[in-house]
C-alpha cells in the first residue's frame, strides 16, 4: 500500500525512529488512518517487533494497542485505537508524533491543530470521563427520571462518526417512547453496520466517492482529487474492484498523475461487464488498502 498524505516517516535516526499522523475527520478510524508506515517498520528489528504497541503520554498515561497484519501492511486494530482516541479528545486535526523507545513502546506527542502541544486530556473530554463512572458505580440505582438514552446517528463523506446525547429527568412515559423510538433507529443502524460488514470485513467507517458516470467515464475514471490525496496510494497500483455482491471482481490498474490520478488499464472491461451506463450514480467504498466495492444507482 503507498503511504497516505496523513502518514509518514517522522525521523531517520538509528535509535529512535519514528512516525507522525494527522488525524482528519473523515477517517479517523480506517485502516488506512490506523496503519503504520513500512518505511518506519523496516527500521524495528525482528527481535524488537510484536504485534502489541504500547503508546504513552507525557504525563505518564499508556494505552496498549494490538495490531493487525494484511499482507505485507501492518494496522492497529480499531477498538484500541478508538480507545486512545476517545480517551483525550482527539480528532480535531491534530498532529500526532510516534518516538519507537524500543520493543514496539512509543512516546506520543499530540498538537492541536494552532501547533501548541496538548499536555493533557481537553477539560470536556475529563468532565465525560468522571461523569462516565459515575453513572457506571451508580447504575443498579438509576430510576427512570435519571434515563440515559444513546444514539448513533450522521454520515459523513469518510464514514459514520459516533454522537452521543444524553436525555436526562425524563418521565416513565417520555423513557417508554424514547427507548421505543431508540430501539428502531439502532435496529436500522445494525442493518447498515451488517451490510458495510459483509462487504469490508472491517469498521463501519468505510472511506468513499460518489460520481455520476459521464461520457468520458467509459475510457478512464478520474478519481476526486481529495480522495485521492487522503487514501489513494502515491504510485501505480493495482486494485481489484468488487461488485455489491462479492460474486465479480475486476483489476484494474490505477495511474498516478499530477492533475487527475484514475483507473486506466482494466476499466473498460469492467464498464462493459458491470453494464454501466452514462448517468449512473456510483459510489466506490475503499475497504482495504487495494481494494474497493462498487455500487450503482440507475
Amino acid at each position: 500500500m503507498g503511504t497516505n498524505s496523513c502518514i509518514g516517516t517522522l525521523m531517520e535516526e538509528k535509535d529512535n525512529p519514528g512516525f507522525f499522523k494527522v488525524l482528519r475527520k473523515e477517517d479517523l478510524s480506517s485502516q488506512t488512518m490506523r496503519g503504520i508506515p513500512q518505511d518506519f517498520l523496516k527500521s524495528i528489528s525482528a527481535k524488537e517487533f510484536t504485534f502489541k504497541m504500547v503508546l504513552k503520554l507525557p504525563r505518564g498515561s499508556s494505552w496498549t494497542i494490538k495490531l493487525s497484519k494484511y499482507q505485507s501492511y501492518y494496522y492497529m486494530e480499531k477498538n484500541g485505537w478508538d480507545q486512545f482516541l476517545s480517551d483525550n479528545g482527539l480528532g480535531d486535526d491534530e498532529l500526532l508524533t510516534f518516538t519507537h523507545k524500543g520493543n514496539m513502546c512509543f512516546n506520543v506527542s499530540i498538537y492541536q491543530i494552532n501547533c501548541v502541544e496538548m499536555l493533557g486530556p481537553t477539560r470536556s473530554t475529563t468532565i465525560a470521563s468522571s461523569s462516565r463512572n459515575k453513572r457506571e458505580q451508580g447504575r443498579e440505582s438509576l430510576s427512570a427520571s435519571s434515563y440515559l438514552v444513546s444514539e448513533t446517528a450522521e454520515s459523513t463523506v469518510g464514514g459514520r462518526l459516533r454522537q452521543k446525547r444524553e436525555l436526562a429527568n425524563l418521565g416513565k412515559k417520555q423513557v417508554k417512547e424514547a427507548e421505543k423510538s431508540n430501539k428502531c433507529k439502532r435496529r436500522k443502524m445494525d442493518t447498515e453496520s451488517d451490510d458495510d460488514s459483509e462487504a469490508s470485513g472491517t469498521s463501519s467507517l468505510v472511506p468513499e466517492f460518489t460520481l455520476t458516470i459521464k461520457k468520458s467515464y467509459v475510457l478512464f475514471l478520474g478519481i476526486p482529487k481529495k480522495f485521492a490525496e487522503m487514501h489513494m496510494p502515491k504510485e501505480e497500483t493495482v486494485f481489484k474492484i468488487h461488485g455489491p455482491k462479492g460474486k465479480k471482481s475486476w483489476e484494474v490498474t490505477y495511474v498516478v498523475s499530477k492533475i487527475q490520478s484514475r483507473f486506466s488499464r482494466g476499466w473498460p472491461r469492467l464498464v462493459k461487464d458491470f453494464g454501466l451506463k452514462v448517468g449512473d450514480v456510483s459510489t466506490f467504498e475503499l475497504i482495504k488498502p487495494t481494494e474497493m466495492i462498487l455500487t450503482v444507482s440507475k
